[in-house]
């Protein structure tokens, strides 16, 4: 151990007879303090980021390709915040205690901030990914970072932690207060789905928060603005070579004017057709 004990194979230790080998794999121990203080994501041999976990171990600090973070914590919630199972936060130790007494404003006072809640986090263990203001489900970690987790507005904590699910987050009912009205109406913004060729251009108010401060991306709520985004953002998709400049709608007017029954729109060549 003296003179190999930073052997990442275990050659050393395998070759003693079996009675003296230990009984589980060794780790290093960074002279007796567990672990080395920083924190990086591990995934196992399966590459499952489900079972991704965050580690302190020399042997993965040392070999790792990621600059490495200062607490358990915030290396899972940068790594693998979206994990449906929580296994990585689920690790941290305190992670499922709840705060006892708040320090913060909370329980439903007017200026209380929004936070994220992360699957089989707090008490009760939250089922979905979601953004709330109830401060006394949270674990004691949370409410040590108020300031950097606690947002002013439902919206902004959706917006930070989780965008892609849009609505289902940035309209879901507080525990306290009510949700602002929703638009009238929107404009119309890109929506990919499984492919370029089957991607939409749609006014369903869903779009992340960060489209409106983004050129190109949000275009008026009329026949003008729907027909726009779709040829910026999908001129011809879902056409064939020979079908381009035959006056076919691409795949994203056709949805356009399913949706939008009152549009008359054609589609005139925009280039000679490819014989």
């Amino acid at each position: 151990q003296d003179e190999f004990g930073d052997q990442m194979l275990g050659n050393c230790i395998s070759q003693l007879p079996i009675g003296l080998q230990p009984s589980v794999a060794p780790s290093f121990d960074n002279n007796g303090l567990g672990g080395l203080g920083v924190w990086v994501p591990v995934w196992p041999l399966t590459n499952s980021y489900e079972s991704g976990y965050c580690s302190s171990k020399k042997e993965f600090v040392y070999a790792a390709y990621t600059q490495p973070l200062d607490s358990h914590i915030e290396c899972c919630l940068k790594w693998f915040s979206e994990q449906n199972s929580g296994f990585c936060i689920s690790q941290v130790e305190d992670a499922f205690q709840p705060t006892s007494t708040p320090t913060k404003p909370g329980g439903g006072l007017n200026n209380a901030k929004f936070f994220p809640r992360f699957i089989g986090i707090g008490t009760p263990p939250a089922t979905e990914r979601y953004c709330d203001n109830d401060h006394n489900v949270l674990p004691d970690w949370q409410m040590e970072n108020y300031d950097s987790m606690g947002f002013d507005t439902q919206e902004e904590c959706c917006d930070a932690w989780f965008a892609e699910l849009g609505s289902a987050c940035t309209r879901r009912v507080p525990t306290f207060g009510t949700l602002p009205p929703a638009p009238a109406s929107c404009g119309f913004y890109p929506k990919y789905s499984t492919s370029w060729e089957t991607g939409t251009c749609v006014n369903d108010c869903d779009h992340p928060h960060n489209y409106e401060t983004v050129s190109n991306l949000l275009f008026s709520d009329d026949e003008a603005g729907g027909i726009e985004c779709c040829n910026s953002w999908f001129e011809n998709n879902g056409l064939t070579r020979q079908q381009i400049g035959s006056a076919r709608l691409s795949y994203c007017l056709e949805q356009l004017v399913a949706a939008n029954p009152t549009f008359a729109i054609s589609a005139p060549p925009t280039r000679a057709p490819v014989s």
